[in-house]
């Protein structure tokens, strides 16, 4: 418990001085959390018996960032242009590789490179320090809830078959904290100076706080047919980057397309 308290005393602060600094600073700090989750990754598909591509994930996690923080409306064509070259890499491997691993390395993409770049694409948009802020505040207090009520006071388990200690109180408990924690921040930070789309965060926030249960969800299946406890031993007290980042590579991505959805509609 005392080394993960320091970690996120430590780690918290840090990263959000990266959120404020924003430009280089932010995008080189993004290319090493996505490299260094594609590394946990490849590691867990190994375990699950997935031939991986680890140039190919190991070169996405650090091109698709640095790429689009110079041009964010490259997102499509990068992409398609990497499923062309992922599939040329798979052929001249095959039967090594088949079609169940290039699908699995093509998820790992969306899920880490992919998912990444769109911590740098809410960055650039208007107002988006405090966007990715408000996001990490709902993440964190999610989790910080969900964690504290689950410890004291819960009883039903809540799917169990993914990860036994997760339990319905403290999936309530998260909800309720983030929900909070969200509305608190848009109400503070509209004071402070005015908050674009202050209601429509509002009504987000719940969402936002069960998607983020969702994607921690999804990483604990991802560990659990694995057969690991964390993603790696990175951080003390934590485990590794991608169990620091589970929720908010749902999160993030999320956020920024249904911003950008809306904006396009009402402009």
């Amino acid at each position: 418990m005392l080394k993960r308290t320091i970690s996120a005393v430590v780690g918290i602060p840090l990263f959000l001085v990266f959120v404020f600094l924003g430009g280089v600073f932010f995008t080189v700090a993004v290319m090493i959390l996505s490299f260094l989750t594609s590394v946990e990754l490849g590691r867990m598909l190994k375990r699950i018996g997935i031939n991986e591509m680890l140039s190919f994930l190991y070169t996405a996690a650090l091109l698709f960032p640095l790429l689009l923080s110079f041009e964010p409306s490259w997102l499509p064509h990068f992409f398609v242009m990497f499923v062309f070259s992922g599939t040329i890499i798979a052929l001249s491997r095959y039967p090594e590789l088949d079609f169940a691993d290039l699908g699995a390395n093509f998820f790992s993409i969306l899920y880490v490179a992919f998912g990444f770049s769109h911590f740098i694409l809410l960055r650039q948009m208007e107002q988006g320090m405090l966007l990715v802020t408000y996001a990490f505040t709902i993440i964190w207090l999610t989790d910080i809830g969900a964690f504290f009520i689950g410890t004291h006071f819960g009883k039903r388990p809540f799917f169990t078959h993914i990860s036994p200690k997760k339990t319905t109180e403290g999936a309530i408990g998260g909800l309720a904290a983030g929900i909070l924690a969200g509305c608190l921040f848009c109400i503070l930070a509209n004071r402070l100076g005015p908050l674009d789309n202050m209601g429509f965060l509002i009504i987000l926030t719940p969402f936002l706080s069960a998607i983020g249960q969702i994607g921690d969800l999804f990483e604990s299946a991802l560990k659990r047919q694995a057969k690991m406890k964390d993603s790696s031993q990175l951080i003390p007290g934590h485990g590794g980057v991608l169990d620091r980042f589970d929720s908010a590579l749902w999160v993030i991505p999320l956020l920024y397309h249904i911003l950008q959805i809306r904006n396009t509609i009402f402009m």
